[in-house]
């Protein structure tokens, strides 16, 4: 009886040890999870996880809902996250144009087409300017703005990777053997756009003014500026940020640079988490 009982404890110790060790999710690749929405003759493609207030994170630019695969466990044990491929990227339609004020126009659009009254964003880089951009358009929906190494115009972004964008984006992502083909590249409906897609994102980060002072200043809700001290955008911007937008708290992690998901995601995802929940 001893040996049956003893039998039985490690079983189930193997199977918990199985099951916790294949807990992982795919994050934008969890098909079963995902959906599609139609948005301005397009589609963009979103996996919800958890419960509570609705979460909305956009990614950055080349990304998709793997940007945030260190965070969406996470922040799913407090809100209702929506993760997204912003539109023309990852598995959303490819569009024949970007800027940002079109992708913001967009993901306004899909706020509305979930019916969502209220809720807040989390955005990184091309995420951020979008989150700023949705922060002073749509306040009546956007409630917290978490805009993550965002910047609002061109100089704001440090001189080696402004060239780095003009002579070395193209050819990093086509690089067969590196992570943009073998990670984002599958994800897109329409591969055969991609140079396209490249082209476009290339002249949209190069536009010289994103954002005007004076939708920043009209920003009213309460908002976290926060990215890396060795970002690619200048600490001056985020300090800049930081003056503008009246209800805004800033926050630059030490020796973490412009891929804090990345650098460290369990430090960033406590100062996100106390940020919302807080009053």
């Amino acid at each position: 009886m001893k040996n049956s009982i003893l039998l039985l404890c490690v079983i189930f110790s193997l199977f918990q040890t199985y099951a916790q060790n294949n807990d992982e999710v795919n994050y934008g690749s969890n098909l079963e999870n995902g959906r599609h929405i139609s948005v301005n003759n397009s589609t963009i493609y979103y996996e919800t996880y958890g419960q509570g207030t609705p979460l909305l994170l956009i990614h950055g630019g080349l990304g998709s809902i793997m940007n945030y695969e260190n965070s969406i466990k996470d922040l799913s044990k407090h809100f209702k996250v929506i993760a997204m491929d912003s539109p023309g990227h990852g598995r959303s339609s490819h569009l024949d144009s970007l800027s940002y004020q079109i992708l913001a126009e967009n993901v306004s659009h899909f706020i509305d087409k979930l019916g969502l009254d209220s809720l807040y964003v989390i955005g990184w880089s091309d995420g951020g300017i979008i989150g700023l951009l949705l922060a002073a358009e749509r306040p009546d929906k956007i409630k917290k703005l978490v805009a993550i190494s965002a910047n609002t115009r061109l100089s704001a972004i440090k001189q080696q990777d402004i060239e780095w964008m003009k002579n070395g984006m193209i050819a990093w992502a086509k690089n067969e053997n590196g992570w943009w083909m073998k990670n984002q590249f599958p994800l897109r409906s329409q591969p055969e756009k991609v140079d396209e897609y490249l082209d476009n994102t290339k002249k949209m980060w190069l536009v010289d003014i994103n954002i005007d002072d004076a939708m920043i200043e009209s920003i009213k809700i309460p908002t976290l500026i926060m990215q890396g001290d060795k970002d690619v955008i200048k600490t001056e911007h985020a300090l800049e940020l930081n003056r503008a937008i009246v209800n805004s708290q800033l926050c630059i992690l030490p020796n973490t640079s412009h891929f804090v998901f990345g650098s460290k995601p369990d430090l960033v995802n406590r100062i996100i988490i106390d940020f919302l929940n807080g009053k």
